[in-house]
């Protein structure tokens, strides 16, 4: 059963966001309130035809360099991000609660709105255990976290922090989206 107050809460957040037409990311915003409305079951993982996520690209305060994770399924570096959790109260409250699970920093300052909006496809673990072929719709967000601060990592999956001005890993597309969309936002 889906709590409606806690629906309406998403997208009240949803219609929040000023959202900027470039890249298709307003159509997409508005796809992402569509889906909501229509499947409030979205905010959940057991809704395996897709479902929303929340992520947050990680970027220490000097905008130098960003924490990445090697995602255990996908085998690629990607932003901290994960899924909707029964105990969280807004895509922002979550992108928040995934980068710390994820990246063992506990002070971390999320934006207050999303970077951009990312929709995939992704082999994605059900209720049930099964890796299923799923859609991701991705709330994503940009973080400032000190990387000189205390780090204690609860999770297994390595973390890496990149220098944004020299050798960075092979990223996929979505990836090289979202450091773009910091480097427009801090100007780097």
């Amino acid at each position: 059963m889906h709590d409606p107050a806690r629906v309406e809460q998403f997208a009240g957040e949803l219609d929040g966001w000023t959202v900027p037409a470039s890249g298709g990311q307003r159509d997409l915003h508005d796809q992402y309130r569509e889906l909501l409305n229509s499947e409030p079951s979205s905010l959940s993982r057991d809704r395996e035809q897709g479902h929303f996520t929340a992520s947050a690209l990680m970027v220490d305060p000097q905008r130098a360099s960003i924490l990445l994770v090697m995602h255990p399924r996908v085998k690629r570096w990607l932003q901290m991000g994960g899924h909707i959790e029964p105990g969280d109260m807004s895509f922002r409250d979550a992108a928040a609660r995934e980068c710390i699970e994820e990246s063992g920093y506990r002070n971390v300052e999320v934006g207050s709105t999303p970077a951009r909006f990312d929709r995939h496809d992704v082999p994605c673990k059900s209720p049930r255990g099964e890796v299923v072929q799923s859609v991701h719709w991705d709330v994503q967000f940009l973080a400032l976290v000190d990387s000189q601060s205390e780090c204690i990592l609860t999770e297994d999956a390595p973390t890496r922090w990149w220098d944004l001005e020299t050798a960075m890993p092979k990223l996929d597309h979505s990836m090289k989206q979202l450091i773009e969309a910091a480097r427009q936002s801090f100007r780097l």
